[in-house]
């Protein structure tokens, strides 16, 4: 449906710059239908019930506040992968220019960044975005990565893959076979650009694998972070760039890492951003417009924002029980945790349970030595563990005391009195994680 009013309103347009306001009567428009048809398509950000939260579907969930976008496939995760909200992330999409972070990453991988490279014909004559590039330009391959991914430049990326590959077919190929490596099977690419559409696809899911993946090499985070750079060809030419991706003027931290669009594929961006210390992730796929991309990546980006951060889960002040020194009839010994356990929370996974396992205590006690632990779950998993400890010493009984306390359990015994102090517990159940 959206590639067919696309089409008409490409129609329309040729028509009106060809031959008038008369051509669309002749084409059975009217002028003010015409003009509706030519006015750029609203475009409607959207909550759908099949929207996943830590991967289950709103329609199963009680979650008020969620992502209002466009894009028909959409994900943003923590640093480790997880993912926190998902749109379509399974869905074959073509991702344009995005293509150039699987570029980058072979040719890292592949040749040395000093490696001297030469433009040939056909890459400076590659047509859409461009690094400037002439024919018979030599560059060393880290200018030519910066003229790839900050102008997005698609004769860069032909000029990296003939000289690491000796032909673009040939790196196309390392390009798939990364892919697979890595996992990204719904993920295949024909050209080292973007530009060409059929068979070009991947999904959501896949390009998040990337971009992690990307990201753990130092040169490319250096590159995409930059949002502009000067180089030289080694003939002494000067050519500057500035960075496609305006996500670094719309809010803090973000690190890169790759635009893309084209009219098949529409408008994608590939996001690192760090907040307050905490990375995220995020891609957005098909997104119907340039500016509605960056609204997309923002809504998403806030949204995680604002239902995943680092939690105090304990520190060492807090009193978690008083455990039983069962060799004394009335002493308990105070547990703490020995340090502080803090770490990244998504509210909105599921209430957090606190189980404290400790087990009666006999004989001397020291300061700092092992009792029990807690043990933190989270839609039953496992998010979190931490040793117990005693915070003071306390001697066990001596001969004589423990005669006296024996004759005290031989009577209480008798008068069904309890032989030793009760353990407490004073951690709640559950852990309140209200932001």
């Amino acid at each position: 449906m959206m590639k067919a009013l696309k089409s008409r309103y490409l129609y329309l347009s040729l028509l009106l710059v060809l031959f008038g306001s008369k051509a669309l009567a002749l084409a059975g428009f009217n002028g003010s239908l015409a003009a509706r048809l030519l006015e750029p398509m609203p475009a409607y950000a959207d909550v759908r019930s099949d929207d996943l939260v830590a991967g289950i579907p709103l329609a199963d969930r009680h979650v008020d506040d969620t992502p209002n976008i466009v894009a028909p496939s959409a994900l943003v995760a923590a640093e480790d992968g997880t993912v926190l909200w998902e749109r379509g992330g399974l869905i074959r999409r073509p991702m344009a220019s995005t293509t150039k972070i699987m570029t980058a990453v072979v040719a890292l991988e592949n040749a040395s960044l000093d490696m001297e490279c030469t433009v040939t014909w056909g890459a400076a004559s590659t047509g859409g975005t461009s690094a400037w590039l002439e024919q018979g330009d030599r560059l060393t391959l880290y200018d030519l990565l910066i003229g790839l991914l900050l102008p997005s430049g698609n004769n860069a990326g032909v000029a990296i893959a003939e000289n690491v590959a000796g032909t673009q077919y040939q790196f196309v190929e390392m390009m798939n076979a990364k892919a697979r490596e890595l996992g990204m099977l719904d993920t295949h690419y024909v050209d080292p650009h973007g530009l060409d559409e059929e068979g070009l696809y991947t999904t959501a899911e896949d390009y998040l694998v990337l971009a992690r993946y990307a990201m753990r090499n130092q040169t490319f985070r250096e590159i995409v972070c930059m949002t502009s750079a000067t180089i030289y060809t080694l003939d002494g030419r000067e050519i500057s760039y500035v960075s496609t991706n305006k996500l670094f003027y719309m809010m803090d931290g973000v690190m890169g890492i790759k635009t893309g669009t084209n009219y098949e594929a529409d408008a994608c961006l590939v996001s690192c951003v760090n907040h307050q210390g905490t990375v995220f992730y995020a891609v957005v796929l098909g997104s119907p417009t340039d500016e509605t991309r960056y609204s997309d990546m923002v809504n998403i980006l806030e949204w995680a924002f604002r239902h995943y951060r680092p939690v105090e889960l304990i520190n060492s002040n807090y009193v978690v029980a008083d455990l039983a020194l069962v060799s004394w009839l009335d002493k308990t010994v105070t547990v703490r945790a020995p340090y502080p356990v803090s770490i990244p929370i998504f509210d909105l996974a599921g209430l957090i349970t606190q189980e404290v396992q400790l087990n009666d205590w006999e004989g001397s006690i020291t300061k700092g030595q092992k009792v029990g632990r807690i043990i933190w779950t989270q839609n039953n998993e496992v998010i979190a563990t931490s040793d117990l400890v005693a915070a003071e010493t306390i001697d066990g009984p001596g001969f004589k005391e423990r005669m006296s306390i024996g004759w005290d359990r031989f009577f209480g015994g008798l008068t069904q009195q309890a032989g030793h102090a009760q353990t407490l517990i004073y951690l709640p159940e559950f852990l309140d994680i209200s932001f």
